[in-house]
């Protein structure tokens, strides 16, 4: 949960606030609900309980728990807005492929890990929940498969073979949701999880461009 919360729903519960401050405090106190024990537990009543407020005040904000689970995810979902990364013949610049890799890879990563620090645990939680479910789909398809398609591009023009190439850019890719998991839950450091998977990545790389007796291109 994002520290930020915890204060904010403790400091406002029961006092005048306006409008907009109240509508803040009541989204609040709602992701403080789900990520601490799931989008079952979501609901007009609980959030009024929790919020130190009247059922009819929640109402007032939110139509019913379909809306307010609604903007929940509408907030998760502006931290992915983002447009597909530029071909990589646009950016290795003077430096060489291997490079862009890792260097993009380290970008990439981090930025995520950012995302994934803002959101807390409230898109994983909120993957549970039926009526996200083509919304949250469409969420990974953008992207995750944009990202397949670019890693695997990059690859093959190091030398690998295109079938290769995309079975590579599938496994890097693949363990997001676990990492995920792993910064929202605190199960490990961030740095080591970012080191362990930079490792991992790179390490591979090698093996595969090895395999293919693979000559990158500068």
């Amino acid at each position: 949960m994002d520290p930020a919360v915890a204060p904010v729903v403790a400091a406002t519960s029961g006092a005048r606030l306006p409008p907009d401050d109240r509508r803040r405090h009541l989204l609040n106190v709602s992701r403080a609900i789900v990520e601490e024990n799931g989008v079952g537990a979501l609901s007009m009543e609980s959030v009024a309980a929790r919020a130190g407020v009247s059922r009819g005040l929640v109402y007032k904000y939110f139509g019913n728990r379909t809306d307010l689970v609604d903007v929940l995810w509408s907030e998760v979902a502006a931290l992915w807005s983002v447009e597909a990364m530029p071909p990589h013949e646009e950016l290795v610049g003077a430096g060489s492929l291997r490079e862009l890799f890792d260097n993009r890879l380290v970008s990439n990563t981090r930025w995520f890990f950012d995302q994934v620090e803002r959101s807390g645990l409230l898109f994983h939680r909120l993957q549970s929940e039926p009526a996200l479910e083509s919304s949250i789909a469409e969420v990974r398809k953008r992207v995750e498969q944009d990202n397949i398609v670019w890693w695997a591009r990059l690859v093959q023009a190091m030398g690998v073979d295109k079938e290769r190439a995309l079975v590579f850019s599938t496994l890097v890719n693949a363990p997001s949701h676990l990492m995920w998991s792993l910064i929202a839950r605190d199960q490990a450091p961030r740095e080591t999880i970012e080191t362990v998977f930079f490792l991992t990545c790179q390490s591979s790389l090698d093996r595969l461009l090895a395999s293919e007796g693979a000559n990158v291109v500068e």
